[in-house]
């Protein structure tokens, strides 16, 4: 059996378009890192605050809160606040995951997961947190309601 040169292209094309659907999403984004997606510390002040808060370092969490949640709460406030969020969660966090931190101009917006101990019954807890560059760097901006008992 003979093959057209039709028929050949034919096979090339289909060939070539499967290539491109299989291959091209790993492609994607293999670039030069552009200056737009370099860190600038965002996320190392989501890990630093969650962290804090896993240690119950409530001065080292409030360093990092913005100046905004800073003069909404003082240190003592804050630390009140931060045990019911804690308490809130339900088990014990022991680890902290950032699953994302983007960040768009002076404002960055963080995904968090925060890990028990396996033996903890619902020992995971996901969190999004806003941040705010300063002349001093990032920080973290807390709503109004933080702390506020979780409703199931």
């Amino acid at each position: 059996m003979a093959f057209s040169s039709y028929r050949f292209a034919v096979l090339v094309l289909r060939f070539a378009t499967w290539a491109v659907f299989l291959v091209g999403p790993f492609l994607i984004g293999c670039g030069p890192v552009s200056d737009e997606q370099k860190d600038t510390g965002a996320k190392q002040c989501v890990q630093n605050y969650f962290q804090a808060i896993v240690d119950q370092d409530w001065s080292k969490a409030y360093v990092a809160l913005d100046e905004s949640s800073q003069k909404r709460w003082n240190v003592k406030q804050f630390a009140e606040l931060a045990q019911i969020y804690r308490r809130g969660l339900g088990f014990e966090p022991k680890q902290v995951f950032i699953r994302a931190c983007e960040e768009q101009g002076v404002e960055a917006t963080a995904h968090v997961v925060l890990t028990g101990p396996a033996t903890a019954k619902d020992g995971r807890s996901k969190e999004a947190l806003v941040l705010r560059r300063s002349e001093t760097g990032w920080r973290v901006v807390l709503p109004p309601t933080y702390g506020r008992a979780r409703r199931n």
